[in-house]
């Protein structure tokens, strides 16, 4: 047993209940083995693996600078307060000490030049209606904090906490900022550069690349944890966001430039300019953009870039020492920003899709790119050694089509999954983007566990009286459990089906999406043993409630990939541009990834029980079926409704 096993026993016998894990083990010695050889490795864990500790032991016993970049903010925090407090406790023991740090975006931070103007400058009256917030945060800041939201003795308004922060596409950095010397951002990024271990988010990680790798220093191994995610997230980074949102953002930071008399009249145009171009978003088809400069979006496009310029001219005329530098400084960082994404979306890279969605704020033009396997080789394969992590890399124990999304093209070593390796490419650039694979079973036992059940006698979705049957189908199933249920669903209105049906049909407690936020959700659902969740996309991965307030979850359909969505169908034309069928490496292994994190919502501990239940007949009818149930944990399955009502009677 190598290095890593060594530490791995010690760390186990140290915790409370911990008990050996293959599966730890042989992740653990898989990474010690791929961050020794500088090669790329990607490791399904199955749930219950021990995934963090798989990773972090053999890291800290390799002495290397590591970046551990997390999908969702509560594994961030699981890492960064449970899991290395502990370890840097128990591998004392063994002689090894080690630092860490946590680094989260901009917005998470209080800014204290925005502080310093509020206070003392007399803009408090932005806060009549918080004033307590505004005390609560001077008397925090007098105190020595951290600076971090999560970190505040008490909670602010939104309103109050949005004022003052900044972005990371509003800060404008050491050099430019007054008070870079008390920035709480800065401090936790100096902090991070001095120690062995940093935990990050997918988005900082991108944001990190698109600085030109300035955020996070060097660093010789990233783990991407819940590295299911981070295809989508990265081409989110890499791609650009823009609507009214950011011309009112600008509006507001170009405040000071009529207190300072300058460009009066082009400041107050912004408000005009905002609306126009939400004006022209809504009269223009939601979906992909071919020219945005042959659209109605392109004079106030337009107008917004010469106002911008303008803006930029006026700032440059204030003196960045004076009362106004820090504003001036955050204003030129953010006008800057939008100027560069008003010149991209005018003119997008190759390789770019462009369209109009919908979202809670309007509709907004987005910008990405539709395959970041490339800008993934370049900014990461080819400097860092990289490590994959999740429970749902694969689709039916074949992990090609995550690999290839990531940049990664020739697999060279392979256990516990089947793939075929690509030679096209030359000796460099082969073996840049060569990989090891690695998958781990989990410790839970299914066969016990767990009962799958597909309801083949149901409409398929689509037909007419697919609905209807489908809501009864969850009520007997609700009745069976006696609530104890997740009814996960791919669309708000089914929601709201779902929701209705159960709470005239069921005698327990419904919660629905939207009518708390998540977390109080998830509170109140696993404290009320009884109750039923309902809800949508969101909640398909990174639920975690063992016991048996959980004992049934409920897919209501295959989340495939919306069929008009842009940035899908961009990724479908560019498979069949190389030749892949688009089904198969496209929608199939999107659908295949979360249908598992649905699933795998269940068994949580090795003492969990329950059903999951998926209420698509396309399961058994069509062929893609089998790939998708070799996707999910080993459970044994049935089509007998009798038969699985019954099982969670017993329970």
């Amino acid at each position: 047993m190598g290095t890593s096993g060594d530490l791995l026993a010690a760390v186990i016998a140290a915790k409370p209940g911990g008990s050996v894990r293959p599966g730890q083990l042989r992740m653990a010695e898989a990474v010690e083995s791929a961050v020794a050889d500088g090669a790329h490795l990607l490791v399904e864990a199955g749930p219950g693996t021990g995934k963090s500790f798989g990773y972090l032991v053999p890291l800290i016993a390799s002495g290397a600078r590591a970046v551990v970049s997390t999908a969702t903010k509560s594994l961030q925090d699981q890492l960064s307060e449970r899991d290395l407090p502990f370890l840097a406790e128990a591998l004392k023991a063994s002689g090894i000490e080690f630092s860490w740090a946590t680094v989260k975006g901009r917005a998470n931070y209080l800014c204290m030049s925005r502080l310093v103007e509020v206070t003392q400058r007399q803009q408090s009256s932005l806060f009549a209606d918080h004033v307590d917030d505004l005390q609560t945060l001077v008397e925090w800041v007098e105190g020595g904090p951290s600076g971090d939201r999560d970190d505040l003795p008490g909670a602010v308004a939104d309103e109050t906490w949005n004022e003052l922060s900044v972005t990371g596409t509003e800060c404008p950095g050491r050099d430019a900022c007054p008070q870079a010397a008390s920035c709480f951002a800065m401090a936790a990024l100096d902090r991070a550069l001095a120690v062995d271990v940093v935990v990050v988010n997918h988005h900082l990680y991108g944001a990190h690349l698109m600085a030109n790798h300035s955020i996070l220093g060097e660093h010789d191994v990233v783990v991407f944890d819940e590295g299911h995610r981070l295809a989508d997230t990265m081409a989110s980074a890499f791609g650009l966001d823009l609507g009214p949102g950011r011309v009112f953002q600008l509006r507001r930071a170009a405040a000071f430039l009529k207190g300072a008399g300058k460009a009066d009249r082009t400041v107050d145009s912004l408000t005009k300019r905002a609306r126009a171009l939400a004006g022209a978003l809504d009269q223009t088809p939601l979906g992909r953009v071919g020219d945005v400069s042959s659209t109605r979006l392109a004079v106030p496009l337009q107008d917004l870039a010469v106002d911008c310029s303008e803006l930029l001219r006026a700032a440059r005329a204030v003196s960045a020492d004076g009362p106004l530098g820090g504003a001036r400084a955050r204003f030129m960082r953010l006008a800057g920003h939008l100027l560069a994404d008003l010149e991209m979306i005018s003119g997008p890279p190759e390789g770019f899709v462009v369209w109009t969605e919908r979202t809670a704020a309007g509709v907004i033009l987005r910008a990405a790119p539709v395959d970041v396997g490339d800008r993934m080789t370049d900014e990461v394969l080819a400097r860092t050694t990289t490590v994959v992590t999740s429970a749902t890399l694969s689709v039916g124990r074949r992990v090609r089509a995550t690999a290839r999304q990531l940049g990664l093209l020739r697999q060279v070593e392979v256990e516990g999954l089947a793939d075929v390796a690509d030679t096209s490419r030359g000796d460099d650039e082969a073996q840049v983007r060569s990989y090891r694979a690695l998958h781990v079973d989990s410790p839970f036992d299914f066969e016990h566990q767990a009962r799958l059940y597909v309801a083949t006698d149901l409409p398929a979705p689509g037909a007419g009286d697919w609905e209807e049957k489908t809501v009864a189908r969850v009520a007997t199933l609700v009745e069976a459990s006696g609530g104890r249920a997740l009814v996960l669903s791919t669309s708000h209105r089914m929601v709201k089906a779902f929701t209705d049906h159960l709470r005239a049909a069921a005698d327990v407690v419904i919660l629905s999406q939207n009518e708390l936020p998540k977390r109080r959700l998830i509170e109140q659902f696993e404290s009320d043993e009884t109750s039923v969740l309902v809800a949508t996309m969101g909640f398909w991965e990174g639920i975690d409630v063992p016991g048996r307030s959980l004992q049934l979850v409920v897919l209501d359909k295959v989340p495939f990939p919306r069929p008009n969505d842009p940035l899908w169908q961009a990724r479908r034309e560019g498979a069949e541009a190389a030749g892949l069928n688009a089904f198969q490496a496209v929608d199939l292994p999107r659908a295949a990834v979360l249908l598992a994190q649905g699933a795998g919502r269940l068994i949580r501990t090795v003492d969990d029980r329950g059903v999951v239940a998926l209420l698509d007949s396309r399961m058994a009818t069509k062929s893609y079926g089998r790939v998708l149930v070799d996707s999910l944990p080993p459970m044994p399955g049935t089509t007998d409704l009798d038969e699985i009502t019954d099982f969670l009677g017993r329970l």
